[in-house]
């Protein structure tokens, strides 16, 4: 049995001839024990001869045991699971599921050893079979059982497995959740796998960085000659995951370790996988330009021949795009007409479309290019929810903003109406929370599981027979799934209402705001801004020069809470320099007249303290995330209110005490020590939720970005998407409203989360607070609250004397009925 785990097949077989021939003949009457060893053996036998000579040698075996079992029960027992297990190799993995059920029926007949071993295989085979649920079933079990008896390798296997399981689902916390606790776990077992698995799972969650680190601890335990697949599969991902961070000569140096591995293993077909993305990176860094576009149309026929419909649509993009950088448009064009006509992904169907605009531009067909660019938008608008769960959110989100470049970059020839109706396209369209969890829709999650399935079957085993079935399906179900998702689309809760530009536009004037929407183009930032009803746009600074400015801002403010006494004076002037600084680059050169500011954001500004510059001191200030969703969600509520306070948090019942005392008169609710059940009840039931808490916001993973409640951590991931119905919350916890921008100007954070989930304002700090301030700022706001102001102002107000200046206002402005 060792030597069958360790895989080494020819020494089992050896070792298990040697134990039968120690044995009575089988002529001679023999006793239930020894019976029970020669049964043992010779399934154990098949198992081995299965590897080595596959099923015409393991059959005999498997035969002459089962005339031996006959009707033991406990023979009989073991023989089904060794089948089971045999079967499950072979590829009959339904039937393999129901052999190795004996476990559960006869369990008194295995080892809690053995029965972790078996449960472990039929978790295996539900897997394979499309069915998560039922895997996580069986891997529970093995957990209960190997956490008692102290079976650590297998209690990492069916950890790691449970977490596999759940990203099938479609449950990414909930994978990455379970392979991160058992790769933490002091295990010993091979790395490599778990390890990989977690960057794949962190790669399409858009966690890049993480994935990077993921993958890079793979290699480093992976040895050259033992885990050469293994190797090549780490560095593909590697190169993917480099790519889409910017860091392109890496990418490509992994992408050449990947090819090179799987061309000396035979697997062509990968191997020309892997050499598209180097052919990708050398595309975006301008060089070899006629070698990649040639070699990428050499991919894309050698895709075509083997049905690789992705590979075969991602080559003649890379040729195409290859084509338009040369001047060579009617290649370009070729490359293009040559398109598959089989359903692609969301990912795949965007590239073509920004190889189609470049074409487009390169000849002077605007027009063309700009009704191309609003489809994409709009594709992107409609088909997240569907494809979510397929493909990876980075990938789609760094596509959107190269789309969104090419759209601006036509827009601001046109003038600054043409910019403002561009940015709102495009903020529509990437404005969906990230969908993380399998969808409320049956259907939809259905059918996303069976993809994400077949997805990982078309990946990791691309020469199996069954290949073109496989893709046949994959097509059918993206059909369905877009049909599905079309007529019955999820709520979406960003965007109610359907105001236009010249309403929000109309409604900004009457309520005496002006605003200012930050973007990136072109390695600087730009500003679109409306002072006094009048329009205009505006190249600010460079890009580097902003995030630079950004980053010492963010650092002093922290500073600034936890510095010594000594040092005080120095951060806070360090502190006023910065904010001077931006203030004159970012703000001031607009000469905003009217009562309030809105600010619609980007990555290069993420988390700025608004209400702390200069010129806007005591001016009422809302972040918002488009025009047109501000404008829409401006209203009022009935004062409602719910007051729920964390544990150890000294201020908690003095600030509690203050906000409730604040809507004397009104419906309060105060929970004292609040636990999440608590929170999810009061973001349905109530119009404002107070929260004091204590808040950690993880820029390395926004979406596990917390509040601490009495009973545990409630993540941003874990709020309840379509059953938010308060109008305002308030967080008094320090770091509640930062946000990460991750690729596509995605704001990732608690604060930004519930803002995604329908709130019409969040008020949050964005960077730590001291408790003292947090207190006296809140019971100010909400003192101001109470007697009718609206949220920005009042927030302008309770900080108008520079206490408290990283709240800030997130969505639109609420009111008081």
């Amino acid at each position: 049995m060792g030597e069958n785990s360790a895989g080494r097949p020819s020494q089992a077989v050896r070792s298990l001839h040697a134990a039968l021939k120690l044995l009575p003949p089988l002529t001679k009457p023999a006793s239930h024990a020894v019976d029970l060893v020669r049964v043992s053996c010779l399934l154990t036998l098949a198992v081995a001869e299965y590897a080595r000579a596959g099923w015409a040698g393991a059959e005999p075996l498997l035969r002459q045991a089962d005339v031996l079992a006959a009707d033991d029960p406990e023979l009989r027992a073991r023989w089904r699971a060794q089948h089971g297990l045999i079967l499950g190799r072979s590829g009959s993995l339904a039937e393999a599921v129901a052999e190795l059920s004996v476990v559960r029926t006869e369990p008194g007949w295995f080892t809690d050893l053995e029965r972790c071993s078996i449960m472990l295989n039929q978790g295996a085979a539900f897997l394979e079979l499309g069915m998560p649920a039922e895997a996580i079933e069986s891997y529970d079990a093995v957990i209960e059982i190997a956490a008692g008896g102290g079976y650590v390798r297998q209690l990492f296997m069916a950890r790691h497995n449970r977490g596999f399981a759940h990203y099938l689902a479609d449950d990414l916390p909930g994978a990455l959740t379970e392979i991160a606790a058992a790769a933490a776990m002091d295990a010993d077992v091979h790395r490599g796998t778990s390890l990989r698995d977690l960057g794949r799972v962190l790669h399409e969650s858009g966690l890049l960085d993480e994935a990077r680190e993921a993958l890079d601890q793979a290699e480093a335990t992976c040895t050259r000659r033992e885990d050469r697949l293994l190797r090549a599969d780490i560095n593909l991902e590697r190169a993917r995951v480099l790519r889409l961070t910017g860091d392109l000569a890496q990418a490509a140096m992994a992408g050449r370790a990947a090819r090179s591995a799987y061309r000396d293993m035979g697997s062509e077909l990968l191997a020309t996988r892997a050499h598209l993305t180097v052919l990708d990176c050398d595309l975006s860094l301008g060089r070899r330009l006629p070698l990649v576009r040639e070699e990428a149309l050499a991919s894309a026929v050698a895709a075509e021949a083997t049905g690789d419909v992705d590979l075969w649509a991602r080559s003649l993009c890379v040729s195409s795009e290859a084509a338009v950088r040369l001047g060579q448009i009617d290649n370009a064009r070729s490359a293009l007409a040559a398109f598959p006509t089989q359903p692609l992904g969301l990912v795949l169907r965007l590239r073509r479309a920004y190889s189609e605009v470049l074409t487009d531009l390169a000849q002077g067909s605007n027009r063309s290019a700009r009704t191309r660019l609003r489809n994409a938008a709009r594709e992107v608008g409609t088909s997240q929810a569907a494809a979510a769960g397929l493909e990876s959110r980075a990938a789609r989100a760094v596509l959107g903003v190269r789309l969104a470049s090419l759209d601006l970059g036509l827009a601001l020839r046109q003038g600054p109406g043409a910019v403002f109706e561009t940015l709102e396209r495009w903020s529509t369209a990437g404005r969906a929370l990230p969908v993380v969890r399998p969808s409320d829709d049956p259907r939809i999650a259905e059918l996303t599981q069976d993809l994400r399935v077949l997805s990982r079957k078309l990946r990791d085993q691309p020469d199996d027979p069954l290949v073109p079935a496989w893709r046949a399906d994959v097509e059918q179900r993206r059909r369905r799934l877009a049909l599905v998702a079309n007529s019955q689309r999820q709520a979406d809760v960003l965007q109610p209402g359907g105001s236009s530009l010249a309403f929000a536009l109309e409604h900004l004037q009457h309520a005496d705001r002006d605003v200012l929407w930050l973007f990136v183009h072109d390695r600087a930032l730009w500003g679109a801004g409306v002072s006094g009803g009048r329009r205009r746009v505006a190249r600010l600074l460079d890009l580097e020069s902003c995030f630079e400015q950004s980053r010492r801002i963010r650092a002093d403010l922290r500073a600034s809470v936890v510095t010594t006494s000594s040092l005080t004076p120095a951060v806070a002037l360090s502190l006023r320099s910065d904010l001077e600084a931006f203030d004159d680059a970012v703000v001031r050169p607009w000469r905003f007249r009217s009562a309030g500011l809105v600010v619609i954001g980007c990555h290069a500004v993420g988390s700025v303290p608004w209400a702390m510059l200069p010129s806007l001191r005591g001016k009422p200030v809302t972040v918002g995330r488009s025009l047109k969703e501000w404008s829409a969600r401006w209203g009022q509520g009935e004062p409602v209110v719910a007051v729920l306070a964390g544990p150890d948090l000294s201020h908690a019942a003095a600030e509690s005490a203050a906000v409730s005392q604040a809507w004397a008169g009104s419906e309060v609710s105060a929970h004292g020590a609040a636990t999440s059940s608590d929170l999810v009840l009061a973001l349905a039931t109530a119009e404002v939720v107070h929260v004091v808490a204590h808040g950690q916001h993880r820029p390395s993973s926004p979406l596990f970005s917390s509040l601490r409640l009495c009973d545990g951590d409630v993540y941003a991931h874990e709020l309840p998407t379509g059953r938010v119905s308060a109008g305002h919350v308030i967080l008094s916890a320090c770091d509640a409203g930062s946000a990460e921008m991750r690729p596509g100007d995605e704001p990732l954070g608690m604060a930004s989360t519930l803002v995604a989930l329908g709130v019409r304002c969040v008020v949050a700090a964005v960077a730590p607070v001291a408790d003292e301030v947090a207190e006296t700022v809140m019971t100010r706001y909400h003192a101001q609250l109470a007697q009718g102001r609206p949220s920005d102002e009042a927030l302008a107000v309770a900080t108008e004397d520079g206490l408290g200046g990283a709240f800030v206002a997130l969505g639109s402005t609420w009111r008081r009925r």
